[in-house]
């Protein structure tokens, strides 16, 4: 066996961040590697690699637990160090007959036949907020836009009043927008704690008076025997929320800046506005939003030539991979109709993110509803605000636009 490979970064740091692209290039030339900073990890960057790790959940664990087992400190998902200060990820950190049922409770809401039949909520929630804007030619696609729809769906998806969407979005969008230990990170921390108590609330009356809604379904689900208690409860709702608030949002932000620079491609949706299935794929691929991952070793195994021990941790970035140009030709261009495109922005294996057939409709639907309706739009750039050196997420927290005024063409009330 060949000597460790071993790289050093901070993938904490603005320097990282801000060239992020061109530092998991020079990564990729040796696709596994330890980084000895943050007590020590090992970072897998190549497509074949994090394809690997990704599908083995047996070898690399996604779960979290707050004591170690058996000498082992399971990780979970959130970084490396892990984020402190707020609830685990219910859905994504758990394995085993927990993980099993709560995707069975899912599934049915969020597999392509239940998103099909969402379609029009999701087509009204689009035309309504850009309605509210649509005749004062002026607007910010992120907080006007791109936030409130992913976000009022979500809380009607989970049975939540579609009324608390801006107060769960200031707390999670501030949370992973800005960089740990700001004012605006604290605060939104300092927020956790009230609105946890809000979703147990709204879980204890589900309790005593089911409405058929997800929520009820999650108080009632039984597992071995027993019924989630608070503190899994409150992990799976945050997991819900904090998905359906921000991902979506990222997505489609970043696709409408990209699209204001490159006026060529967003000529071509415009006219072929059935290239809007392929370009989905392709700003999944090229945003990758979702930028990286952590897992746990659970055992002694090789990987891309390198022997990883149990208890290790293992830093995959999606980003990395879906720009690694033995797999993707001219990876860092976007091509509205590339295919094959088999991105992995979305995960393999086990854990692969159950609201993906749910977030590719909302995308398509918002962009469409832009590129139809506002389709001169202009983003003022120097007022565009990027999320601040976040290495697991990327988005836009605020893009003001100017377009030529159109009319509303939706019921003055909201209809969803």
């Amino acid at each position: 066996m060949p000597e460790r490979a071993t790289v050093e970064f901070d993938h904490h740091s603005e320097e990282f961040h801000d060239s992020r692209l061109e530092h998991w290039a020079e990564l990729r030339r040796c696709p596994v590697a330890f980084n000895p900073g943050y007590g020590g990890f090992w970072v897998v960057s190549g497509y074949d690699e994090v394809n690997a790790v990704s599908r083995d959940e047996a070898t690399f664990s996604s779960k979290f637990l707050p004591e170690p087992v058996d000498g082992v400190q399971f990780l979970g998902i959130t970084g490396v160090p892990r984020i402190q200060g707020i609830p685990p990820a219910g859905i994504a950190e758990v394995d085993g007959p927990l993980h099993t049922a709560l995707r069975r409770v899912l599934n049915p809401r969020l597999l392509p036949p239940a998103v099909d039949e969402l379609r029009p909520t999701i087509q009204q929630a689009a035309t309504w907020f850009l309605d509210q804007k649509i005749a004062e030619g002026a607007m910010d696609l992120v907080l006007d836009y791109a936030n409130p729809v992913p976000a009022a769906l979500t809380m009607q998806l989970l049975g939540l009043p579609i009324d608390g969407w801006e107060h769960y979005g200031e707390v999670f969008h501030a949370m992973i927008a800005c960089r740990a230990g700001t004012p605006e990170y604290d605060h939104a921390l300092s927020l956790i704690p009230g609105m946890v108590g809000e979703l147990l609330g709204e879980a204890a009356e589900r309790r005593q008076q089911p409405r058929g809604d997800l929520l009820s379904e999650l108080v009632t689900l039984e597992v071995d025997g027993a019924r989630l208690d608070d503190g899994q409860l409150t992990a799976v709702l945050w997991n819900l929320v904090g998905g359906g608030l921000d991902t979506t949002t990222s997505l489609t932000s970043l696709a409408l800046h990209h699209l204001d620079a490159h006026p060529d491609l967003r000529e071509q949706l415009i006219e072929r506005p059935e290239l809007i299935s392929t370009a989905t794929e392709e700003y999944l691929r090229f945003f990758s939003v979702n930028e990286t991952l952590t897992r746990t070793v659970t055992k002694d195994t090789v990987l891309g030539g390198q022997e990883l021990h149990r208890g290790d941790y293992v830093l995959i970035s999606w980003l990395s991979a879906n720009h690694d140009e033995a797999k993707f030709d001219e990876p860092e261009e976007v091509v509205l109709d590339r295919s094959p495109n088999p991105h992995l922005a979305f995960g393999v294996g086990p854990h692969r993110c159950i609201g993906m057939h749910l977030a590719r409709t909302m995308f398509q639907v918002m962009l469409d509803e832009v590129l139809r309706r506002i389709p001169d739009y202009r983003v003022d750039r120097a007022a565009t605000a990027f999320y601040e050196g976040n290495p697991e997420l990327t988005g836009i927290v605020r893009m003001p636009a100017t377009f030529t005024p159109g009319p509303v063409v939706g019921p003055a009330e909201r209809p969803f």
